[in-house]
């Protein structure tokens, strides 16, 4: 008993310390210089949705819509909608319970092990035994790849980016890093609705300043531009040191005029440049597959992440191998995409069904 309160107050204590570090980090003070855009934006798209649906769009505070139709309403809060339960959201959020159940189901998962700060030297062995690079984590709760690393090749990267993890999970996961590309299926109540392809995000050299300057000029692009291209920042988090560090580069380097650099391997702050629409691309059979996947554990909206070699072949040819099943997928990354002519309004189908399926 003694050795159990010993552990939860140990685990307390490193969480708060790291959570306070992440708090006051230069990337927690960009995340939060997109809020205002961010708000901008879906305060835009909401309104576009309300009038193609024919309802009326309220502000009623603390980040909150309300659409209203015929005498039903619902909610919305940026890209969150009101359709599945607390606990269906609860599941989803369960990195390690969706791969276990994934796995019963007989889908094809990454070989994965839950551990805690505690129990870091398991998750070493887990390494030793599978090979490879992994990816790390939070378990529970953590959206936006925050807190996420991958590149994970060695002890020191397994404690530093378990630390860092560990500042939004208390219980962390670590995977095999999957090759492929990565691909979001989009699902509402069992009907396919968009993909798109999302690539890592890239900075183009000037030949004058490091990726450093670089990353930074980009962020300001972002944040200063007329039409949104891109609703969070560029982060120089582990996964940016470790995935420049593996092809023999680092953030001091100073890249050649045109030369594009993949910063990341985590493809969640990409922007429109790196969001491709492949919803008349993908094999049948791979649309197929992602729906099933989603009624495993019985969601109604449902952003199916798979890593796929060619989206093109059926799916026992395309390498297709499930990531995530993600219940509070972005909506924006459907809108904002490198072909405008390729956008898909999934807005307007969500909140046609909810209202629907009132009495």
């Amino acid at each position: 008993m003694l050795n159990k309160l010993t552990k939860a107050l140990f685990l307390g204590r490193r969480r708060f310390e790291q959570a306070h570090t992440v708090l006051l980090s230069k990337d927690w003070r960009l995340k939060n210089q997109f809020y205002a855009p961010r708000k901008v934006f879906f305060k835009q798209y909401w309104q576009n949705v309300a009038n193609m649906v024919g309802a009326d769009l309220d502000d009623v505070g603390y980040g909150l819509y309300r659409l209203r139709r015929a005498g039903k309403t619902t909610f919305v809060r940026q890209g969150e909608v009101m359709l599945d339960d607390r606990l269906t959201l609860n599941i989803a959020g369960n990195k390690p319970l969706v791969h276990k159940l994934l796995n019963e189901a007989g889908y094809t998962v990454p070989g994965y092990l839950e551990y805690d700060l505690s129990t870091i030297d398991k998750a070493h062995r887990f390494m030793q035994e599978e090979g490879g690079n992994f990816v790390v984590k939070p378990a529970r709760g953590a959206g936006g790849g925050w807190g996420i690393a991958t590149k994970i090749n060695s002890y020191k990267r397994l404690k530093r980016s378990s630390n860092k993890a560990s500042a939004f999970s208390d219980k962390l996961i670590i995977e095999k890093e999957l090759s492929g590309e990565n691909y979001r299926l989009l699902y509402l109540n069992g009907e396919f609705i968009d993909a798109i392809r999302r690539d890592a995000p890239i900075v183009t050299g000037d030949g004058e300043q490091n990726l450093r300057a670089l990353i930074d000029k980009e962020n300001q692009r972002r944040l200063d531009a007329s039409e949104p291209y891109a609703l969070s920042p560029l982060t120089m988090d582990l996964d940016c040191q470790y995935t420049l560090s593996d092809r023999g580069a680092s953030l001091n380097d100073i890249p050649g005029t045109g030369k594009q650099v993949e910063i990341k391997t985590a493809t969640n702050q990409n922007s429109r440049l790196e969001n491709h629409s492949v919803r008349d691309e993908l094999h049948p059979s791979i649309i197929d597959y992602g729906r099933e996947i989603s009624k495993v554990i019985n969601v109604t909206l449902s952003g199916v992440d798979v890593m796929i070699t060619d989206c093109t072949k059926p799916l026992e040819e395309s390498g297709c191998v499930v990531n995530e099943i993600n219940t509070t997928p972005g909506l924006h990354h459907h809108v904002l995409v490198f072909d405008k002519n390729k956008e898909v309004d999934v807005g307007s189908r969500i909140i046609e069904h909810i209202l629907d399926i009132q009495p």
